[in-house]
């Protein structure tokens, strides 16, 4: 009777101690994930951040080119339209 209590005792050792194992493994393994997808979102993050100083400064560019354009127009600008004058007088 000894015996079987030694024995059924080792197995519920072994049984508890592959439990906390599988379970040490599996936290283990969703806390790797859980980095990986945090560094796969601060790489989006920095890449989409990136995207964004590209399109303000191409709007800047443009927004210079706009008003260099704009001063270059002569002061009192008058399109051929206005110059034709109205049949009749």
């Amino acid at each position: 009777m000894k015996l079987v209590l030694q024995i059924a005792l080792g197995v519920f050792l072994g049984t508890l101690t592959s439990e906390f194992t599988i379970d040490s493994w599996r936290i283990h393994q969703q806390e790797l994930a859980k980095e990986a997808l945090e560094q796969q979102r601060t790489k989006q993050e920095k890449v989409r951040l990136e995207q964004v100083e590209h399109i303000r400064a191409l709007l800047r560019q443009g927004r210079q080119e706009n008003s260099s354009v704009e001063n270059k127009r002569p002061t009192v600008y008058v399109p051929d339209d206005s110059q034709e004058m109205p049949i009749g007088e």
